[in-house]
């Protein structure tokens, strides 16, 4: 899971940007879109989605019929 997919995710879901779901600047949000996502933010993203299927989270944003 990238860091594309995350924001594309938080912004569907929440109608958020990263920076606002992270609580972050948006210096910092930008540092990793230019650089590497830290873990720990992944692993929070995970945590709060309860799930790292990627699968299983686009389909909440894309229900099927």
């Amino acid at each position: 899971m990238d860091i594309n997919f995350i924001e594309f995710y938080i912004k569907k879901k929440y109608s958020k940007k990263l920076e606002d779901y992270f609580s972050v600047v948006k210096s910092v949000a930008s540092g990793w879109r230019h650089g590497k996502f830290p873990q720990t933010r992944l692993h929070e993203f995970c945590y709060r989605e309860k799930t790292d299927n990627i699968f299983e989270l686009f389909e909440r944003i894309y229900k099927r019929e």
